[in-house]
C-alpha cells in the first residue's frame, strides 16, 4: 500500500485500512497477518476467496478485489462511512444495558 491511507481497526487476522487510491477511489483495505496465513498455499487462499467472493447478504460489504504476493495478501472492499459493524454491534449493546 502505497497511497494515502488510515489505520481502522486491528483484528484477529490482520489490519484494516482506509485508503485513497490514485483515481480517488476510496476503498477499505484489510492486510491480512502473514504469519496467521502462511500455512495456506496459493490454491487454498484462492479458493477461500471466491467462497467470500460468492457471499451475498444486504448487511455484508461485498469484496471488489484481492491481491497475494510472496509476502502480502490484501483484501479490498468498498469503503463504508457508517463506521464498523463492531462499533455498531458493540454501541447499540452498550446503549440497550444503559436503558436497563
Amino acid at each position: 500500500m502505497t497511497g494515502s491511507n488510515e489505520m481502522l481497526r486491528r483484528g484477529s487476522i490482520g489490519t484494516t485500512y482506509k485508503a485513497v487510491l490514485d483515481n480517488n477511489l476510496i476503498v477499505c483495505v484489510k492486510r491480512l497477518d502473514v504469519n496467521k496465513t502462511a500455512n495456506a498455499s496459493q490454491e487454498v487462499f484462492e479458493r477461500l476467496i471466491q467462497v467470500v467472493g460468492d457471499l451475498w447478504h444486504p448487511n455484508l460489504v461485498p469484496l471488489k478485489a484481492y491481491f497475494q504476493a510472496k509476502e502480502e495478501k490484501l483484501l479490498i472492499y468498498e469503503y463504508q462511512s457508517n463506521g464498523s459493524l463492531f462499533s455498531l454491534i458493540h454501541g447499540m449493546f452498550v446503549l440497550t444495558h444503559s436503558l436497563l
